[in-house]
Order: C-alpha cells, then sequence, then structure tokens
C-alpha cells in the first residue's frame, strides 16, 4: 500500500521535471518505505534501480555493472571501478533518466573511498547531463555524516536531500480507514507508524494481535529490534541493557548507568549513539535552556520502546515457549503503556490538527520536583499559553483534573500575571463534558473527527 508520501513525491517530481542534473539523497529508519517511494517515483520513468547488498564492494559493483549492462543494451562486461559503469551509463543513455541507489550505506560502510569516487561521477560525468541521480540509505548517522555531513566529498553537490520519517497518526487513519481511534492509537503505539510494520495488522481484535506479533519467536516484529540493532552496532549488549532500563522507566542518566552495569560517564557515549539512530531523545521541561540538568531519556521511537517494556525482559521465555508471564505482564501493564503514548498523541494533535485554541510557538512537558503538566503549549508573541492533562481512562471527571491542573499551572513562571491561560483535558471519555470559556474537553469521538477532518 503506497500512501501519504505526497511531499515527497513531489520534490522528487520536481527533480525529475528540471532541466538539469540533480542529486537527491534519501534517508530514513529501515522499514519506514523508502524503497517504495523510490519505485512509485521511477515508475513509467527510464530508471535504473540498483539495490546495495551488505557485502564485499567487488560483489556489488559486479551487480551493478550487470544492471547496468542490461540497461544499455550491452553484452555483460564486469567494470573496475563505479567510475567506468558511468562512463558506460553516460555515453549510452539518452533522455532524462533517474538512476537509483538504494541502501547507499552498505557501500560507504564497506569501502569509504566510495564517495571520492561519486564525487567525480557527480562533478565530471552527471553534472552537466540529463540525469537524476539518487542515493538512498538507511543508516541515519552514516548518510547526515558521511554523505550529508560537511567532511563529506559530497558535501554541498545535492539539489535535494529529504529525510522519510514514519507514517503519523493522519496516514494510519488511511491506512486503516474502519478501525477505532482506540484500536488506532494501540497500533500506533507497537509501530510507530513504521510501514513494514503495519502489514501485520489487519485492526481486527488489535491486543491479539499485538500478542501475536511480538510474543511469538517466529515472528517478524519479535525479531526485527535485534536484528536492526545488530545492523547498526558491533557490540550491541549493552545498548541492549540501556534502552531495556529507559523502557521501563529508568530516564536519568545515573538510574540508567546502574542498571546497564556502566559508570554515570560512559553512559552518556551510549545514549548519543542511540540519539543519532533516532531511537531515543532528550526531553527537557518546557522553557529550560537546552543544558538544563533536569533533562530525562525516552524511548522516541515506538517500536522500540514497546518491544524494550515489554518483550526484552521476557525474551528467553518467548524464545523458550514460556508465554504466560510475558502475556500476563503485556495484558496488565499495557494500559499504563497506552497513558505515555497518549500524551504524545495528543501533542499531535495540538501541533497538527485544529484542536488548538491558538497556534503554539513551543510545546512541551514541564515538572518539577513531584509536580508535572504532560502538556504545556505556548504562543511567544500573543502570551496565550495552554495547560493540558492526558488521561487514558473512561469517564474522567473534567472538574477534578482542572482543578488539579490550575493548581500546578501556579507554579509555571513564564510570563506570569501577564499571560492568557486556557486548559485542555484529554480523555478516551468524559462522566460530563463541562463547558467553560477557558476549558476544551477532547475524547476519542473529538480526536477521530479532527483526524478524518485534516
Amino acid at each position: 500500500m503506497f500512501i501519504d508520501r505526497e511531499a515527497e513525491i513531489k520534490t522528487l517530481e520536481e527533480c525529475w521535471s528540471s532541466s538539469k542534473f540533480e542529486f537527491a539523497v534519501i534517508y530514513g529508519r529501515r522499514r519506514v518505505g523508502k524503497t517504495e517511494l523510490i519505485k512509485e517515483f521511477t515508475k513509467g520513468k527510464r530508471a535504473v534501480y540498483f539495490l546495495c547488498s551488505d557485502r564485499k564492494p567487488t560483489h556489488n559493483l559486479r551487480k551493478f555493472s550487470e544492471k547496468v549492462c542490461g540497461f544499455t543494451g550491452m553484452p555483460i562486461v564486469y567494470f573496475n571501478d563505479f567510475q567506468d559503469a558511468f562512463d558506460v551509463l553516460t555515453s549510452k543513455t539518452k533522455g532524462r533518466t533517474v538512476i537509483a541507489i538504494d541502501e547507499f550505506g552498505h557501500l560507504v560502510r564497506r569501502d569509504p573511498g566510495v564517495l571520492s569516487d561519486f564525487q567525480e561521477i557527480v562533478d565530471e560525468k552527471l553534472k552537466r547531463r540529463d540525469f537524476v541521480l539518487v542515493l538512498c540509505g538507511s543508516s541515519i548517522s552514516m548518510m547526515e555524516t558521511h554523505v550529508l555531513g560537511h567532511k563529506s566529498p559530497l558535501y554541498g553537490r545535492t539539489t535535494k536531500h529529504m529525510k522519510v520519517k514514519s507514517f503519523d497518526l493522519h496516514a494510519l487513519e488511511h491506512w486503516f480507514p474502519e478501525i477505532s481511534m482506540e484500536d488506532l492509537i494501540k497500533i500506533y503505539s507497537v509501530t510507530g507508524g513504521v510501514a513494514k510494520y503495519l502489514e501485520f495488522f489487519s485492526g481486527k481484535s488489535v491486543e491479539k494481535e499485538i500478542a501475536r506479533n511480538f510474543f511469538d519467536p517466529s515472528a517478524f516484529l519479535f525479531g526485527d529490534a535485534a536484528r536492526l540493532l545488530s545492523d547498526e552496532l558491533r557490540d550491541y549488549s549493552t545498548y541492549v541493557q540501556v534502552l531495556e532500563a529507559i523502557a521501563l522507566g529508568y530516564n536519568r542518566v545515573n538510574e540508567i548507568a546502574n542498571y546497564a552495569f556502566v559508570q554515570s560517564k560512559d553512559v552518556f557515549f551510549y545514549l548519543k549513539v542511540l540519539s543519532s539512530l533516532g531511537i531515543v531523545e532528550r526531553v527537557i521541561p518546557i522553557f529550560s535552556p537546552r543544558k538544563a540538568k533536569r533533562g530525562i531519556y525516552e524511548i522516541s521511537d515506538n517500536y522500540f520502546n514497546f518491544w524494550f517494556k515489554f518483550v526484552s525482559p521476557f525474551q528467553a521465555e518467548v524464545e523458550s515457549g514460556f508465554l504466560d508471564a510475558p502475556i500476563k505482564n503485556f495484558h496488565e501493564q499495557f494500559n499504563a503503556y497506552l497513558g505515555k503514548v497518549f500524551e504524545r498523541v495528543s501533542h499531535y494533535f495540538l501541533r497538527g490538527t485544529s484542536l488548538s485554541p491558538f497556534p503554539p510557538t513551543k510545546i512541551g512537558r514541564w515538572w518539577h520536583k513531584d509536580k508535572e503538566i504532560d502538556i504545556v503549549a505556548a504562543n511567544d508573541k500573543t502570551g496565550e499559553i495552554l495547560f493540558g492533562e492526558c488521561e487514558w481512562k473512561e469517564n474522567v471527571d473534567a472538574e477534578r483534573a482542572l482543578r488539579e491542573l490550575r493548581d500546578k499551572a501556579s507554579l509555571v513562571d513564564w510570563r506570569k500575571n501577564k499571560r492568557k491561560e486556557r486548559y485542555a483535558i484529554f480523555a478516551r471519555s468524559f462522566k460530563e463534558k463541562v463547558e467553560r470559556p477557558d476549558l476544551s474537553l477532547f475524547d476519542l469521538g473529538d480526536l477521530e473527527r479532527a483526524l478524518t477532518q485534516r
């Protein structure tokens, strides 16, 4: 299924419609749908598509040689290097042509010198020709540093680059048009909107589908976390401990270090690597300086977050077929887990739909000591601020929630006595929807309508 990539397709089509050479770089986490994006773009176009393997450079060069010879109608010739291959492509190809090399990071990892080869290919062989070159990779750190980074031989040569992200809730609503908002959130909470993972869900009996996909040692979603980490990291056992610590609620550096048996001064290295992969993020209270010491670490990828909270601690049991404990833990703890995901979902609705009473210039969470506010959105220009509470519960008492929210809001110093305060409460449902001019109540029905009207 190909959905919700209008902006990316538009960018690539602009490259195709251009009258000059275009060089586009596409990257993003594995399974997110980059290859399908390229295939959709190249439909009906003169194109060479090549998928690199994580094997020796000579293997990929031989396969690319076969691809080039097949495209140009030549007998099979094995070129000495990629430059020779592109010499043939440019000399024997007429008309606008796309050359798309997928998983380019495999080439770079095995032979960093290939970047200099592609610098010469771009500068000397393609620059004034009728080609669109697309390089695509799944290693985010590799693509950002070695391909797009300022020290890269290719730096400054791209005409377009895009980071392909997982699908948001709006896209999921198109993927699963018939299911409820609650089930949509549940699927999002374990897949993070990753295209490949969505293929394993029908939207019928969602919790049973989750259990079937995560607590079966033969299931793709059970094994993919380890596969992804082993592809990116040489010795990933400590990273597993770090991620499990964060998923289980040990969010501060000293807590993570204690759980993972790593010295506090060393844990920063692991966190930095995981952050570069887009798996972990550092979160600070809104209005705090970026270098604030009160920052905590969270797993930003829902698939990894669910896997390390519910699967990793029971991996041995699942692999041995002893499923009672992991399934029991899943059913007992899943609602609490959904409560945290619901916070992120609520942030999404305030940023991306018309639910916010004003356009926020910043949005985040606030906490101090034992007090925490799930959502704080502010507009620096107008002085408006919204305080929000998220409760993944039925029949929420809005009056009680509002009183508690007002008390906590009084502790926030931002423009105190010079701001216009508003309040919002998100819940599965409310006991009664009270009406107040400064209060907005959003249940799952409201969120579903906002999603379909977006």
